[in-house]
């Protein structure tokens, strides 16, 4: 395992409630960025949180693991979810600006293999209920999971 790797994978489990070998079965990521406002971040971390979906960044704050375990520390001095390090799912999902919240079908379908890789994604700073019901209104292949993480959202929220 070459040293980025590495210190990826210790990022999951230094600063997530560690989600490194749950990630592949997880219709719901959201991806943020470490350049959005504070209370942003917290808010789609305290929102994951529910359904627990991952919150996911493209990569550390200037190239530094140091830097980026003490924003994040910052981040959920209340215990309010935690966010993993994954440039891989950016490319995955072609994400080219954040936030985004991304709804997969099957979430084990890797390039290479024959399953096909359907998803929606909605761009914004939205709340996470926004988000689902926009994607849980488009009545396509992946809606019907929007649907049922939002009535899991809906219901924890009451």
């Amino acid at each position: 395992m070459n040293i980025k790797k590495l210190l990826v994978c210790l990022s999951l489990i230094l600063v997530s409630p560690c989600y490194a070998n749950q990630m592949l079965d997880k219709n719901i990521i959201i991806f943020v960025s470490f350049s959005m406002p504070d209370e942003s971040l917290k808010g789609w971390m305290r929102e994951a949180k529910i359904i627990d979906a991952p919150v996911v960044v493209r990569g550390f704050i200037n190239n530094s693991f140091k830097d980026t375990i003490n924003k994040i520390s910052v981040l959920t001095k209340d215990n309010q979810g935690g966010v993993q390090v994954d440039p891989t799912l950016f490319q995955r999902f072609q994400i080219v600006k954040v936030p985004a919240v991304v709804v997969v079908k099957e979430p084990n379908c890797l390039p290479g293999m024959s399953c096909t890789l359907d998803y929606d994604i909605v761009y914004g700073d939205v709340t996470l209920s926004y988000a689902l019901k926009k994607i849980a209104n488009e009545e396509d292949r992946v809606s019907v999971i929007a649907k049922k993480s939002l009535a899991l959202f809906n219901e924890a929220k009451i």
